[in-house]
């Protein structure tokens, strides 16, 4: 649970526009109430809540944003319930899922427009002009029917045109959503994050885009291939709004390319260093492994980072050039965790196995490579079976090859070749949980920093930590 960045941007940009109306945000899920609907576990408010907090706010336009493919059925289901409530609203949708499906999300009677990508000018320029009595404006990344998708670019991974330079963005809109429910629920355990230690935890981005071609990433449909960033003295006055204002002690660097700019970097981090005490902070959705020396780490670990967690996708040489297309040398990943194990600096890493491409031994040398790892640097493995994600080159490629069981979901382990199929994927990711209990237990036992701090982790995530027990129990039969 995190305020929604998102919303907040768009909500802040819209509110400085020529746009006349007001704006209120509803985060249905700050109730934090779990309800298990059909074959599903549902997170946040029921049907009848959604509906009073309609029929309250009695809006004129109403903006549904979904971050992820697997829960677009919902967003759906609140576009209908929405338009059910109040018939004569507006009802716009956003996010990565319909960015890349717009006219499927069109297709439903109750969505009346789609906004491709970033939001904060397109859902500005719509508004305005639905205000001067437009019912179909033309405005590129708009999309109210099949028409509208010749306003489009042609490059199919970043149709539309993106926010630049990102300085010219107010800071969000912090103050539209009620702050210290979020802080209560991450004191609950209901963290923006996980493995954070501060009472009162905000994400953050400092930049967008990235020009790098991961062929299981989707981040250029939203955000594009340019790498645009905040600039320093705008990251400084987005970070002490947080700790003067919000009393914020704990940071989640959201940046998919925290460190492409490591001049930039560097400087944000003299401004972390500026701290009493110091503010903590970490990098949960994943930093480069290739660029980071030894004084870079150890001046991160000094202005206040928790860890650093690296996306290294696969063990293989050969996986990463030429399956994933990452271009990242592991030679510079294995120089970062010796340079974190020599400053104490703790490390995770994110792995996938099951890419078209790979072979049965490329996926066991990947998981033989997370586990050694951790057992010998103590970088936390986070790795698993290759989710499929719409608007992805790897999507296209099991879909246009036929390498799935009949259908593609937006889920782990689809992908079936002729080296392997879901079934031997589960099977080699079992024992990978397994083994990677097995050197948790060790690593406790033999190392009392290590003891102390996973005692510590249990104790706050002590639902994740038997989550995490029964699914390595499972492994075993």
């Amino acid at each position: 649970m995190s305020p929604p960045l998102g919303v907040l941007s768009l909500a802040a940009y819209v509110r400085q526009s020529a746009w006349r109306g007001s704006v209120q945000i509803y985060d249905a899920r700050l109730s934090a109430a779990f309800r298990h609907e059909d074959e599903d576990w549902i997170f946040g408010d029921t049907d009848e809540q959604i509906e009073t907090q309609i029929r309250s706010a009695n809006p004129d336009i109403i903006g549904i944003s979904n971050m992820f493919s697997s829960q677009i059925d919902r967003a759906y289901h609140f576009a209908d319930l929405a338009k059910r409530i109040a018939p004569n609203a507006i009802i716009i949708m956003g996010g990565p899922h319909v960015s890349v499906f717009p006219l499927e999300a069109l297709s439903r009677p109750s969505i009346d427009f789609v906004v491709i990508g970033e939001g904060e000018e397109r859902l500005s320029q719509l508004l305005i002009a639905l205000q001067s009595g437009e019912n179909h404006p033309k405005i590129q990344g708009v999309v109210a029917d099949r028409a509208d998708l010749d306003l489009l670019r042609t490059n199919p991974r970043a149709p539309v045109s993106f926010a630049d330079p990102l300085d010219a963005l107010p800071l969000p809109a912090y103050d539209l959503v009620d702050m210290e429910s979020y802080f209560a629920l991450a004191r609950r355990g209901l963290s923006p994050r996980f493995r954070e230690w501060g009472k009162r935890p905000i994400s953050m981005l400092t930049s967008r885009g990235c020009p790098h071609k991961c062929v299981f990433c989707s981040i250029q449909t939203t955000m594009g291939y340019k790498f645009r960033a905040h600039s320093p003295a705008y990251s400084r006055r987005h970070i002490q709004h947080l700790v003067d204002d919000y009393g914020v002690d704990f940071i989640h660097f959201e940046d998919d390319n925290l460190v492409h700019d490591t001049e930039r970097y560097d400087q944000i981090i003299d401004f972390m260093l500026t701290f009493e005490p110091r503010i903590k902070w970490d990098t949960p959705n994943g930093v480069r492994g290739d660029a980071w020396t030894l004084q870079r780490i150890r001046r991160a670990k000094e202005s206040g980072c928790q860890f650093l967690t690296v996306a290294i996708e696969s063990g293989v040489q050969r996986v990463v050039d030429d399956v994933v297309r990452k271009r990242l040398d592991l030679k510079k990943v294995d120089e970062m965790m010796h340079y974190c194990q020599e400053v104490g600096l703790r490390l995770h890493a994110f792995y996938i196995i099951g890419f078209p491409g790979e072979t049965l031994s490329d996926i066991k040398a990947t998981v033989a490579y997370a586990l050694e790892r951790y057992w010998r640097f103590g970088v936390v493995p986070m790795l698993q079976p290759l989710i499929p994600i719409p608007g992805t080159d790897v999507y296209d490629e099991i879909a246009a090859h036929g390498l799935h069981n009949g259908s593609i979901e937006t889920a782990y382990n689809q992908v079936k070749t002729g080296d392997f199929d879901p079934d031997v994927i589960q099977a080699i990711y079992r024992t990978y949980l397994r083994k990677r209990l097995i050197i948790f237990a060790l690593r406790s036992l033999t190392s009392l920093s290590e003891l102390a701090y996973n005692a510590r982790l249990i104790l706050k995530y002590p639902k994740g930590a038997a989550y995490a027990l029964l699914n390595a129990v499972r492994a075993n039969g």
